[in-house]
């Protein structure tokens, strides 16, 4: 079988994966970023002496969107999905897929699953009742609100914070929410006025704009707080991705309006946001960018010091 997904959250993304392959016990992991695809290929050429059931995982397939064809991968994948063994599991990560591409069209109509949980919030819902049910936690209709504002709706920075917060205590109030949560929001300066800002978000926005002076300003607040770092990496991939695919799907010739409805966008106003956001970025830029966080994610778990790992890439933008 093969599974093509499109997703926001590595939270729901991970949590699909492995329903999806609960009963397979060889997996084998592939990210484009870093593998070739011949070498996806020749491990799906492999089948076992028993015909044991595999499972095959590629991340980062970017064939599927924008203006450049990949003609010669997208073929491969195309053949490869063709001929795959019937004891083999594929599963494709195609975060940066267009329906509107010829070659999307063309693998949609093989035999395949598309399983697409972009932006999806009744499924996000969903996913945090479960969370919350599974790991007998209580939370009162005003704490969630609280983390829903304070995490701006983020399903994965959110359910960091209940893992936090489980870790205290079995009962989510607000007050334990004020109390204990490491919030993404910080009040403003001026007396006791509680106008919120997100400044984790200032800090991205800044970041984008190449307004370092203030980037570091906010950095150094994050820093501060004691933020998560690796919450951190994955805001800022995910808005500079969001930033590649609407100007990738630009180069292609789609409408604002298309762009909207494509990637789940709520306001047209989010459209115009990435607009001026991309045309800071070469496509190229903004590929190396995303590849590097990915290489940061991975030197901090191998031991690297975070918030060093990430002033050294705030200096590389």
């Amino acid at each position: 079988m093969v599974y093509v997904i499109k997703s926001s959250s590595y939270r729901l993304l991970n949590s699909k994966i492995q329903e999806l392959t609960k009963d397979i016990e060889e997996k084998k992991y592939f990210n484009l970023d870093s593998d070739e695809l011949e070498d996806v290929i020749v491990d799906a050429s492999y089948v076992g002496l028993f015909n044991d059931s595999r499972a095959i995982i590629v991340r980062e397939v970017n064939y599927f969107g924008g203006k450049n064809k990949y003609e010669d991968q997208v073929n491969s994948i195309i053949k490869l999905i063709e001929n795959l063994d019937p004891t083999i599991t594929l599963i494709l990560v195609c975060n940066n897929l267009l329906k509107t591409k010829e070659s999307t069209k063309r693998l949609l109509s093989l035999n395949v699953e598309y399983i697409d949980m972009f932006n999806n919030f009744e499924l996000e819902k969903e996913y945090i009742n479960k969370y919350i049910e599974e790991n007998n936690l209580k939370v009162d209709s005003k704490a969630m609100d609280k983390l829903n504002t304070n995490t701006c709706n983020n399903i994965d920075l959110l359910l960091n914070e209940l893992d936090k917060l489980s870790i205290i205590t079995k009962e989510i109030t607000f007050r334990v929410v004020t109390d204990y949560s490491s919030t993404y929001i910080i009040p403003k300066d001026n007396l006791d006025e509680m106008d919120y800002n997100d400044v984790s978000f200032k800090f991205v926005d800044a970041l984008i704009n190449k307004k370092f002076k203030d980037a570091f300003a906010y950095f150094d607040k994050v820093v501060e707080r004691g933020d998560d770092m690796y919450s951190l990496i994955g805001l800022l991939n995910s808005q500079f991705s969001n930033v590649y695919m609407v100007k990738e799907a630009l180069s292609h010739g789609m409408s604002d309006e298309d762009i909207m409805n494509e990637f789940g966008y709520k306001k047209i106003g989010r459209v115009f946001i990435m607009k001026k956001n991309g045309n800071i970025y070469s496509l190229d830029e903004l590929r190396d960018i995303i590849v590097n966080l990915s290489d940061i994610d991975l030197k901090i778990k191998l031991g690297a010091d975070p918030i060093n790992s990430l002033k050294e890439f705030i200096l590389s933008i």
